[in-house]
């Protein structure tokens, strides 16, 4: 089975693990307890040989049961303070951020120390129930286990639906913040088209007022001269009327005229009638000489 040599050395642990490796051979191999206490001397070197040369003169070896030797040996390497440590750190041991498994390593390693535990394995049991996590524990209690192999299969058990219930848990919750983040997309993305489009359809002031100045007068974009407060129309610069009347305006409020049309044989001479000019209620105006004719009078 090829097992390592002990050297021995200042770590108690180390001396406990190899000793456990021994006895997972001799198990398998079903050695009495002088085959068991003899492989072990044979495994010795170094100091650790040396150790035992100076134990064996107080024992008889031939006679020398396996748990006695293990006694003997642990003596060597673990002194009372650290056996007191240990024993302290069993009683208080605790899952906490653990999994079963390594829990139950820790366990076992502590129960080599309290021997009085180890031994019953009610007390074993009980003692390992108690620093199981409160999840695992509530289904170990539910399932009625009484021994200590039974209650640490229970807790393996356990441990992994719990760990599926979680993975579930995270799947769902995942599932539901995609659902909404697709949400909160669509919702941005019709605001950000909606806004767009208020955009393209809100009117934009036109490119000639915007590249006109602003008049410090007024306070509107104009060329040329302002008119405010000068009584004048601000279409045809005229005085006496206001934009909305103003002959060249297109408003509904512009006075229409009539026009006739008459041969000249026809026309009353009157002084007040003008042959090939045009007459606007009384008032010539420069700007309808465009429409000067001999064969209309406008009235």
């Amino acid at each position: 089975m090829n097992p390592p040599e002990f050297v021995g050395g200042a770590y108690p642990l180390v001396a406990l693990e190899w000793i456990k490796s021994l006895e997972a051979i001799f198990d398998y191999l079903k050695f009495t307890d002088r085959d068991r206490v003899s492989c072990t001397v044979f495994m010795l070197v170094k100091s650790a040989r040396i150790l035992w040369e100076a134990t064996k003169v107080t024992v008889n070896v031939r006679e020398l049961k396996w748990e006695e030797f293990k006694e003997l040996f642990y003596a060597k390497y673990f002194s009372r303070e650290v056996k007191a440590k240990k024993v302290k750190e069993f009683q208080i041991l605790r899952q906490d951020s653990l999994s079963v498994a390594e829990y139950t390593m820790k366990f076992e390693e502590g129960c080599v120390f309290v021997p009085f535990i180890a031994e019953n394995d009610k007390d074993k049991g009980e003692h390992f129930l108690r620093g199981l996590k409160a999840g695992i524990r509530r289904d170990v209690h539910m399932a009625k286990v009484i021994t200590y192999q039974d209650i640490v299969e229970r807790a393996l058990l356990a441990e992994h639906d719990e760990q599926e219930i979680q993975k579930e848990r995270q799947l769902r919750r995942q599932a539901f913040q995609a659902r909404g983040q697709g949400t909160s997309t669509s919702n941005r993305s019709g605001h950000k088209g909606k806004s767009k489009m208020e955009q393209h359809n809100k009117p934009s002031a036109p490119s000639s007022e915007m590249e006109r100045p602003l008049c410090p007068k007024c306070g509107k974009p104009h060329n040329g001269e302002c008119l405010v407060g000068s009584g004048r129309c601000y279409r045809c610069k005229e005085m006496g009327h206001r934009a909305q009347k103003c002959p060249l305006s297109s408003d509904k409020g512009k006075i229409q005229g009539r026009i006739f049309t008459m041969k000249k044989k026809g026309a009353n001479p009157d002084s007040s009638i003008i042959s090939g000019n045009i007459l606007i209620s009384g008032q010539g105006s420069p700007y309808l000489d465009r429409y000067r004719s001999n064969s209309f009078l406008y009235v």
